[in-house]
């Protein structure tokens, strides 16, 4: 998507199909090198992933005992709350990425340079190193959550209409690239400041806290939902998991994707800017 002069795509209008045909062969490769440098520490990965277990496990008793006495809490039933805490499990290991933070330390420690004499976009490096972990943590959220249901006989609601289906999966493509976008531009703040691992670290808070990974925004107060639905984090989690449950009228759904495609231009466009600035004061400091 980017180079050292700051062109918009990596190859032209008229490129050849062998051409985008290797690029793509590139692309998997990251994704294979990725994926076999995730798995090198296996004992960590697992004590991780058990960490996740009892993270679900809390998470689900608490809701739980907020919607004991009469079955809900909030608007939400107690199944209703349960497939929320399913679905946002899933949804933070398939859009929400640990490797998020790398752009910045690379820019910091001028690793950075590398990229500029590749011939790959740096941006799409990234989105496929990052897709990697992505499948692997997705993997692993299905497997925690067998054993969860398994330890708890929890019950969750299940989709029966493939349209539906098809829907949810676009808010949820939508969603994966709007965080993308998001975490990559806050990265691109590091040509600015070798400090830029503060902020982000402020920033991916709020992020999950706004998007909804930890509970559904609308228990919060009218004035606060509706502060948060002008921002583009509840269109990460909270918008799609809302469409599962069923929460939302065919125009609602409608106008929910409208605002993440509209979201994904702005900030688009605001990477290839600030891509752009960013080269003009790189000088691969810390090689």
């Amino acid at each position: 998507m980017f180079s050292r002069q700051g062109s918009t795509f990596p190859l032209s209008a008229n490129a050849s199909n062998s051409s985008r045909l290797n690029l793509m062969k590139k692309y998997l490769t990251v994704f294979k090198t990725s994926w076999a440098n995730e798995l090198e520490y296996r004992a960590a990965f697992l004590l991780a992933r058990s960490r996740n277990i009892i993270y679900l496990l809390l998470l689900y008793y608490v809701w739980l005992s907020l919607s004991k006495m009469t079955g809900r809490f909030a608007m939400y039933g107690t199944e209703e709350l349960t497939t929320y805490v399913f679905g946002a499990h899933l949804l933070r290991s398939v859009i929400f990425g640990a490797q998020s933070r790398l752009p910045a330390w690379e820019i910091n420690d001028g690793t950075f340079s590398i990229f500029l004499v590749r011939p790959v976009s740096h941006f799409w490096f990234v989105f496929w190193r990052e897709l990697a972990q992505r499948a692997i943590y997705f993997a692993s959220a299905v497997a925690e959550l067998v054993i969860f249901v398994w330890l708890t006989r929890a019950n969750f609601l299940g989709l029966v209409d493939w349209g539906v289906t098809i829907i949810i999966l676009i808010t949820i493509i939508n969603a994966i690239f709007l965080y993308f976008l998001l975490t990559y531009l806050v990265n691109l703040f590091a040509f600015w400041s070798r400090e830029a691992m503060g902020p982000r670290f402020l920033f991916e808070w709020f992020l999950e806290f706004g998007s909804g990974a930890f509970f559904p925004l609308d228990i919060l107060s009218k004035t606060l939902l509706i502060t948060f639905q002008f921002l583009p984090f509840a269109y990460i989690v909270y918008f799609p998991l809302k469409t599962y449950l069923g929460k939302w009228d065919p125009w609602q759904i409608a106008t929910g994707i409208s605002i993440q495609i509209v979201f994904i231009i702005i900030f688009s466009l605001l990477v290839i800017f600030t891509w752009r600035r960013g080269l003009r004061r790189y000088s691969g400091e810390g090689i």
